[in-house]
């Protein structure tokens, strides 16, 4: 007997379900076709209810728990994130509500996201991971400058296109919650290990608080595993809350000082001690990235002097304050030695 077909799956009239992407804490991600313009859209949905998650994927059910609360939230975020036009963010294109459903209509990103490129590389270069920062602190840019804070950086949440373009998504899911930090598991069991110390102690976020993030996930990217560990997520966010992070150099030596002098600005504990904003973090971290693909230039025979260590960090506390802590280069040798000059290059 031929197995009954079932009926497609249509929000608005316009936007046919085709099959599910990901099913996080507190949304389902499906895959969709907008008929009216003809293309592929990714559909995200509030959390199912444990009720309906048994049956929903299955049997078409894609409505989201009924909380009002949870409703206004919802919708207020869709609206901050659809003010959102920047190449490294997903695009918002639609809202969605229906009697007993909402509904986020978003581009639908072809590639893969962050998590899974480290999971199959191990570790990513150092500039990869430079470009890759830097996109998503523009995209961080363009969220701060509009009041939002993301709250929940994580290379789940970092889209990579196979041209190499990084996209940014999920903004404001966090909110949707009454509670910050630890109070809430839902909040928790997804973003631990890039929580920041404010955020881990419930305390109101900023701006900085998504480059504390941000500088996590640039830890990963460096060495294919986040900084910190636990029995369970809240003994992994009191770390975050306590600790300083550890240097990446330990598991990857190939990260030159300069670059490891940039990230440790954006992960200090006190968010006023890291980059003013997301702008100047990209900065400091273009810099290194242009000086790591920048042939060695070689010093004048004859010059009685070595020139200093080239250092992203404190280059970039001369952009009108941006940075809070900046570093000084280390003074050159009174004698030149161009075998000690070659050996810290190569070194950094």
């Amino acid at each position: 007997m031929e197995a009954r077909k079932r009926d497609p799956i249509i929000i608005a009239g316009r936007y046919e379900v085709i099959d599910l992407i990901a099913a996080g804490g507190m949304a389902a991600v499906y895959r969709g076709w907008d008929y009216h313009i003809p293309r592929y859209v990714a559909i995200k949905a509030l959390r199912l209810t444990p009720e309906q998650s048994t049956t929903s994927h299955g049997s078409g059910n894609l409505v989201p728990p009924e909380d009002p609360l949870a409703s206004q939230r919802f919708r207020r975020e869709a609206q901050a994130a659809a003010g959102i036009a920047h190449p490294n963010v997903v695009t918002i294109y639609d809202f969605i509500e229906e009697p007993h459903a909402q509904y986020l209509i978003m581009e639908f990103v072809d590639g893969t996201n962050l998590k899974h490129v480290i999971a199959d590389h191990g570790t990513l270069s150092v500039v990869r991971t430079l470009a890759i920062t830097e996109q998503i602190c523009a995209a961080l840019a363009a969220a701060h400058a509009r009041g939002m804070v993301h709250r929940d950086i994580k290379p789940q949440n970092i889209l990579l296109t196979p041209d190499g373009r990084a996209r940014l998504t999920d903004f404001g899911i966090v909110r949707l919650t009454d509670v910050a930090g630890l109070t809430n598991s839902g909040i928790v069991l997804g973003t631990a290990d890039y929580l920041s110390p404010e955020q881990a102690y419930g305390e109101q976020l900023g701006p900085a608080s998504d480059l504390y993030s941000l500088g996590i996930v640039m830890y990963e990217m460096f060495t294919g595993v986040p900084p910190f560990t636990g029995a369970n997520p809240v003994s992994v966010a009191m770390r975050h809350a306590t600790e300083q992070v550890p240097s990446p150099r330990a598991l990857n030596p190939n990260i030159p000082a300069a670059v490891e002098a940039a990230w440790r600005v954006a992960v200090a504990k006190e968010p006023r001690k890291r980059y003013r904003t997301a702008i100047a973090m990209a900065r400091a971290l273009r810099k290194c990235r242009l000086e790591l693909r920048r042939p060695l230039q070689f010093p004048a025979i004859g010059e009685g002097s070595i020139p200093n260590s080239w250092s992203a960090a404190s280059d970039a506390s001369n952009y009108s304050g941006d940075v809070v802590s900046s570093f000084s280069a280390e003074p050159a040798p009174a004698r030149f030695s161009f075998r000690r000059w070659l050996t810290r290059r190569l070194d950094e």
